[in-house]
């Protein structure tokens, strides 16, 4: 049996994996978090990476490893300063998966839209796995270099995917955008006021893909395995590319709410301004989390609407289909089935109800 070890199992991708590679029923996985936590069927590995007494002792009892799949991610407070600590967490992420000499086949490497620059304002449209690099601090491409030498070293191949956004749950990744919607939505329909879209003029123009986690996951499963995806970097979306103004009705009849012209908000002080609201909203409907601001990280929701969606972010998603991977979902479709998993979870009210 395949043995799967997964980085960044708790996170919105990395737990999608999971699931997936669960429900193929091929796989032995492990699930490698601080918390040593994992879902029924797969094993747990608590583990804190960066910790060198806990990483020795994790090297000595490391079962042999097929393939790895790495998600992980760490915030730092600046860009220069993430490069460390993430390469650092991918090379010792693959010391682990060699600890037995020639059982590693295949990492996985899973990075983001941030490859291209765009945290830095607009990029080339559409994207390309072909494009230039940028001259700024991107710790993606020291993990993309150092990928490349071990797989060298190793003997094994690795596949890199490339998503724009992301959506999909995970109750330790308060930097998610379906949660940041479906709080919003709850907050406006509380306070009986329109759903509006809380960013630019720009960003609710603009054309983005959007990537579902499940469809991260799916296109990750096929890489691992797939000769055509060996020694490959894939960019990977859903689909078609939305548009704000044109997803925003159909948020709006899931709330069941009526919809105005966007106003730029300040996100970053929804805590401040509807933390008491929200509680009181969570005791009224049994919901299980009654603090805001551990929901989503509003800063970033700041940044998101307002910043990052400001400009075009389109990927050329051609290479992965030729290669064999031809799975496709409708975004908005997605994003509704989302808001049905987080009232199922009880972290939104039922508007049916």
């Amino acid at each position: 049996m395949k043995h799967a070890l997964v980085l960044g199992s708790t996170g919105v991708i990395g737990g999608s994996i999971v699931k997936q590679l669960l429900n193929e029923g091929e796989w032995r996985v492990t699930c490698v978090n601080r918390s040593g936590t994992a879902p029924q069927g797969a094993d747990a590995l608590a583990l804190d990476i960066l910790d060198d007494k806990s990483f020795k002792a994790a090297l000595k009892s490391m079962p042999a490893v097929t393939h790895l799949f790495y998600a992980a991610y760490q915030p730092r407070s600046s860009r220069f300063l993430e490069i460390e600590p993430n390469l650092d967490m991918l090379r010792r992420a693959i010391d682990l998966a060699e600890v037995h000499a020639g059982s590693l086949q295949r990492v996985v490497l899973i990075t983001g839209g941030k490859y291209y620059g765009l945290q830095w304002g607009a990029i080339k449209t559409p994207a390309r796995e072909t494009d230039p690099r940028h001259l700024a601090p991107n710790f993606y491409y020291q993990q993309h270099d150092h990928l490349v030498e071990r797989s060298i070293a190793g003997g094994w191949s690795w596949s890199h995917l490339i998503p724009p956004y992301v959506t999909g749950y995970s109750e330790r990744a308060p930097m998610n955008l379906v949660m940041t919607l479906g709080v919003l939505g709850t907050l406006s329909r509380a306070q009986k006021v329109p759903l509006r879209f809380p960013g630019t003029a720009a960003a609710w123009n603009a054309l983005h893909h959007i990537a579902d986690a499940d469809q991260i996951a799916a296109a990750a499963c096929w890489a691992s395995t797939s000769e055509n995806a060996g020694n490959e970097i894939f960019n990977i979306a859903n689909g078609d590319p939305s548009r704000w103004k044109n997803t925003w009705a159909v948020l709006a009849r899931y709330f069941d709410m009526e919809m105005a012209d966007p106003i730029p908000v300040p996100l970053d002080m929804v805590p401040e301004a509807f933390g008491d609201l929200w509680k009181s909203i969570s005791l009224e409907q049994g919901l299980v989390q009654n603090d805001i601001g551990r929901l989503v990280n509003w800063q970033w929701a700041h940044y998101m609407f307002n910043v990052a969606f400001s400009n075009d972010v389109l990927f050329e998603t051609g290479k992965i289909r030729r290669a064999g991977f031809h799975q496709c979902l409708d975004t908005e479709t997605t994003l509704l089935a989302r808001f049905d998993e987080l009232v199922a979870r009880k972290l939104i009210p039922d508007v049916s109800r």
